[in-house]
């Protein structure tokens, strides 16, 4: 049997290689993309959350409100309700109903709410949007507020939701649901409530 002489195996480099640098590279960039979207989506969901304590106060205002609407001397005329008057007195004269749009012009003057500020749009006053529309990012952070209606008892739907528009009349109770606009225009429930 012959056997030829063992060659000695050529050394092993220990350094690095171009291939284990283009990991290395690969890896901070993905650490400092995930960093930066990190930072990006915190960002937008701190915004989210002051909208929806922008919206959490409109819906604490409204709610003490509601407490005093239908009492005489209430300190927004405009969002007063009309109580009805006591047995066997005359009917007063007869005055316009207030509306939902001269209440809200009114709670936007009167009101404690005119310091709120929408967190998406810098140096803007807060917007009350009749709906939050996915294709108009310019709703992002807006108040919509909507009317609850009941429907008759055994239908298939339970409520109808629908924009609650300038000239709804207030003078009764009436039931809605405040969201907001998230940075996409989502809409974001914060609450139901009776006003």
């Amino acid at each position: 049997m012959s056997s030829a002489p063992a060659q000695p195996n050529p050394p092993v480099s220990t350094q690095p290689t171009a291939m284990d640098w283009l990991f290395l590279l690969s890896c901070a960039v993905a650490l400092a993309l995930v960093a930066w979207f990190g930072k990006m989506n915190y960002t937008e969901a701190n915004k989210t959350e002051t909208a929806k304590r922008n919206g959490e106060a409109v819906v604490a205002w409204m709610q003490e409100a509601t407490a005093g609407r239908f009492e005489p001397g209430f300190g927004v005329a405009a969002c007063a309700g009309a109580a009805s008057p006591p047995a066997g007195a005359a009917p007063a004269t007869a005055k316009a109903p207030n509306t939902w749009g001269g209440c809200l012009e009114a709670i936007l003057k009167e009101s404690n709410m005119k310091a709120l500020d929408n967190p998406f749009r810098d140096g803007l006053a807060l917007h009350f949007a009749p709906a939050c529309n996915t294709e108009d990012r310019r709703l992002a952070g807006n108040i919509v507020i909507e009317k609850i209606t009941a429907t008759p008892p055994g239908s298939a739907i339970a409520t109808i939701i629908s924009p609650i528009t300038p000239d709804v009349v207030i003078d009764q109770k009436i039931q809605v649901r405040l969201s907001v606009c998230d940075g996409s225009a989502y809409a974001v429930k914060v609450a139901e409530f009776e006003f």
